[in-house]
């Protein structure tokens, strides 16, 4: 009871701001060593060769990812308010307009719908995501290569790269009274 009492107030507009930011932070620092943890992954029979700069789509994943869910966090009129103040904070950010990001997001979400069927582990199918858009089966041994499908070892160690990338909701609750 007590600890409800004396947890931060924070509102949307400030939220939006601390996610966007850290998403930005952990792209413009955190990229480096996403890159060349999977160039260098021994499961690639051929480095990847992905460049430390390439972190478009990822960005994109982690935040489409993350939307989903924040989705499954909060009330649907929260949710709604929440993703249209962080569509418009990321298209400043990243220098795009609204439409574009909305298209980016739409087009995202349904991938990983997609790569990820019927599980609906927003995590594997941010991983699988990754492991797709970076058109990463061509590197792989030739029997995971022929399936166009991520090796599962590859995979794992993917999942516990991006899961540090997944907003701590537990955590943001645990210290903050969202309003």
């Amino acid at each position: 009871m007590l600890r409800t009492i004396f947890k931060k107030k924070v509102n949307e507009d400030k939220l939006s701001n601390v996610l966007i930011n850290s998403l930005h932070q952990a792209m413009e620092i955190g990229f480096v060593d996403i890159s060349e943890l999977i160039n260098d992954d021994k499961d690639f029979i051929k480095k990847p060769q992905i460049e430390a700069s390439d972190y478009d789509r990822f960005m994109i994943i982690l935040f489409v990812g993350n939307l989903k869910i924040m989705e499954k966090r909060l009330e649907s009129e929260q949710f709604d308010r929440m993703k249209k103040l962080l569509i418009t904070k990321f298209s400043k950010v990243y220098d795009l307009d609204e439409t574009e990001t909305k298209k980016y997001i739409k087009e995202y979400s349904q991938f990983m719908g997609r790569v990820n069927y019927p599980s609906k582990n927003v995590l594997y199918a941010m991983s699988k995501c990754v492991f797709y858009k970076y058109n990463l089966a061509s590197y792989q041994e030739e029997y995971f290569k022929d399936l166009n499908a991520p090796n599962p070892k590859f995979l794992k160690r993917l999942n516990k790269i991006v899961e540090n990338f997944i907003w701590d909701w537990d955590y943001f609750f645990s210290k903050y009274n969202f309003s």
